[in-house]
């Protein structure tokens, strides 16, 4: 059991280096293609909101939304419900980054699967899953005994 966490660790940073090497021609970080993929999937949220979903901190959400607004990615708006706030939504130039960004975490999903048979990568995305769901349940109690 020891050894999960390290090989759980490195298998995610070395699907994250697989990654970024594929996506290198695009000039984009991993966290720039995180938010744009983010965007992509709910569009026109705070960048508050932005940052939660990526794991970034407000700071490092504002450089990577300066970074990606003058390649003409994104784009802040004023949000109605609120004059002082923007909302970050997706331009539509980036609709062609974000289809080869999926092809290519699809080719660094597939070249890290490889050798793994169906039924053994549902057993273990359902275990991935279960990890998650016992670690979140974890959290929540852990900050109600913390209140």
């Amino acid at each position: 059991m020891q050894n999960l966490g390290l090989m759980l660790h490195d298998a995610a940073r070395l699907i994250k280096s697989e990654f970024e090497r594929r996506a290198r021609g695009h000039r984009l970080s991993l966290m720039q293609w995180r938010t744009l993929g983010a965007l992509h999937r709910s569009d026109g949220i705070s960048q508050t909101a932005l940052a939660a979903r990526v794991e970034a901190s407000q700071m490092t959400m504002s450089d990577i939304i300066d970074r990606l607004e003058a390649d003409g990615l994104v784009r802040r708006e004023s949000d109605p419900s609120d004059r002082r706030a923007k909302l970050i939504r997706i331009a539509d130039a980036a609709g062609p980054i974000v289809a080869d960004m999926h092809a290519i975490a699809n080719d660094a999903y597939a070249t890290a699967l490889q050798g793994i048979s169906p039924a053994d990568l549902e057993g273990l995305t359902r275990s991935l899953q279960q990890i998650v769901t016992n670690l979140e349940i974890a959290a929540t109690e852990h900050k109600d005994d913390a209140r």
